[in-house]
């Protein structure tokens, strides 16, 4: 009897594929493709398992529709996504590097914002001074929606950030801005501070929780959380 294929979603290119294919090597599991471009790939000694190559932001949703059974990608990009797709997927392994912090930026020249509690007072000067919201720039709206409410935050409009979020504040896009940050040094030339951290962040190993299931995941899992 032909075993069920193991999907494994993991990131081509970008700053977390170097780490992934240190977890491969270590492990022994090497990854073979028929080119640098090939979107797929297998794992020499394991006919059962397949690798399909993908952004890291698609990897979360995909587990959570069946397109795959095990993913590394962000802890950021799992929290970020909706309601019902946490659902569906679970945290096997939060690994010890890709690690980043969401946090809140704003213009160093706002000498009296140093927490939520000024922000707030600030939201509200826009408000009734400029008769506008205060705009914040930023990836990720559902996390920073969550932040702003669970601060009592509510005179504040957020503008999806498509490019580098810290030059949204720069070019008047935006009053201020999340974003994710690993050194603090690009807020830094951007003349940006950050006030709070809304998530700290990792590399982890994800799996459908359907796919438990399937004969062999638990035992990839297993393999794959040894970093």
């Amino acid at each position: 009897m032909k075993k069920e294929t193991i999907n494994i979603l993991i990131q081509s290119k970008g700053r977390m594929a170097p780490f992934v294919e240190k977890i491969f090597k270590k492990n022994k599991l090497k990854i073979i493709k028929k080119s640098e471009r090939s979107l797929t790939g297998v794992v020499k000694g394991h006919p059962s398992i397949r690798i399909i190559y993908m952004n890291t932001s698609e990897i979360v949703e995909a587990l959570a529709k069946n397109i795959g059974d095990i993913g590394i990608s962000g802890k950021d990009l799992f929290y970020e996504s909706e309601p019902n797709i946490q659902s569906k997927v679970s945290i096997a392994k939060k690994y010890n590097w890709g690690q980043s912090d969401l946090c809140v930026f704003v213009d160093q020249n706002w000498f009296d914002c140093i927490n939520s509690a000024d922000l707030e007072d600030i939201s509200y000067e826009f408000y009734n001074k400029k008769k506008r919201l205060m705009r914040c720039a930023t990836k990720f709206k559902n996390l920073t929606r969550e932040w702003f409410n669970s601060k009592g935050i509510t005179q504040y409009e957020l503008i999806n950030s498509k490019g580098a979020t810290e030059g949204a504040i720069a070019s008047n896009i935006s009053d201020m801005c999340t974003d994710l940050s690993t050194t603090g040094e690009t807020a830094r030339q951007n003349n940006l501070k950050a006030i709070e951290t809304i998530l700290k962040s990792s590399a982890c190993l994800f799996y459908s929780k359907k796919s438990l299931k399937k004969k062999g995941v638990k035992k990839i899992l297993g393999i794959l959380s040894k970093d």
